[in-house]
């Protein structure tokens, strides 16, 4: 049956939700339940006609903005744009078109939080209290990381082959990420590809705030990043983590879209997006219905890159 809904109004993308524009999303006749590991399972025997309900709500945010209707079909999300609907197809089989673009998912170099923490093992209750260290607040890279990027860069970093060549870099608009992306693609070099910052690409803190993971005033940054693009960073303090304030679900599943949708807009076809383990890691879980194989894979380590086809309707 139809589903009316509005956008989340706890969401942090609340430049957005503010429109509430209802939307009405048209679940497929039959299919299997698409699970979120955000929310809980489904009764025992239970089959769904589409998507999750966060699935629904991060497609209605963005189908809000639009001010357009949208609907769920097949195994493929048909995600809103200005344009109308938008289907997403990944790894083999859009490879296999001729239109495909490659996506180059990369997680950024060594940071000072990062450095701080593994002195601690993964039970240790020292290792989560750096990452609640205020002096850690939007955690640049150290030494070691930035050392990395240089070596990655010249094709001389152990266990990693040089970046590919690329033609536009997105990228989190948090520190460590703004100078993995200029140092290993050259974006602040002439003839450098442009470097976008997004909220898109922002690290994930659904559970509790982490000053690491917060970001500083565009202003800011754009006084130290001056070779970047920070129009699509929202001006002022951070709408979406601060004392006492976390991220939904269902606004990161927002956000996620919002980054195919600017895929899908670029005209360029060899496309590198620098950011977090977690966001990208959500962000290739996301892409599983669509085709592409996440499961040779492990936990992204820092400088790993993922190269994903995708192919856009």
């Amino acid at each position: 049956q139809p589903r009316t809904t509005t956008p989340p109004p706890h969401s942090a993308m609340a430049a957005l939700a503010f429109l509430q524009h209802p939307v009405t999303l048209r679940a497929p006749a039959s299919g299997p339940y698409v699970k979120s590991r955000f929310r809980d399972a489904p009764p025992r025997g239970y089959t769904s006609p589409g998507p999750s309900h966060s699935s629904f709500a991060a497609v209605a945010l963005v189908a809000a903005a639009a001010g357009r209707r949208c609907r769920c079909r097949g195994k493929v999300a048909a995600y809103a744009s200005t344009t109308g609907g938008l289907t997403v197809v990944a790894g083999e089989e859009a490879k296999a078109r001729p239109d495909h673009k490659v996506v180059h998912f990369v997680r950024h170099a060594e940071a000072l939080v990062n450095a701080a923490g593994r002195v601690f093992a993964k039970d240790d209750p020292r290792k989560k209290a750096v990452r609640l260290d205020a002096k850690y607040f939007d955690s640049a890279l150290s030494d070691k990381g930035l050392l990395q990027c240089k070596q990655l860069r010249d094709g001389t970093l152990e266990g990693r082959s040089a970046p590919p060549q690329v033609e536009v870099v997105a990228c989190s608009p948090l520190t460590r990420a703004l100078q993995t992306a200029t140092a290993v693609f050259g974006c602040d070099e002439t003839g450098g590809p442009k470097l976008y910052a997004t909220e898109a690409l922002r690290e994930f803190c659904g559970k509790q705030f982490q000053p690491c993971d917060s970001r500083r005033a565009p202003e800011e940054l754009a006084s130290q990043f001056g070779h970047v693009d920070f129009e699509k960073v929202p001006e002022g303090p951070d709408p979406l983590l601060g004392p006492g304030r976390v991220e939904s679900a269902e606004s990161v599943d927002a956000r996620i879209q919002l980054l195919l949708v600017w895929l899908r807009a670029r005209p360029e076809r060899r496309i590198a997006c620098v950011g977090h383990m977690q966001i990208l890691t959500r962000v290739l879980k996301s892409l599983e219905p669509a085709g592409w194989d996440n499961s040779p894979y492990g936990d992204l380590t820092n400088l790993e890159i993922r190269s994903v086809p995708l192919a856009f309707d």
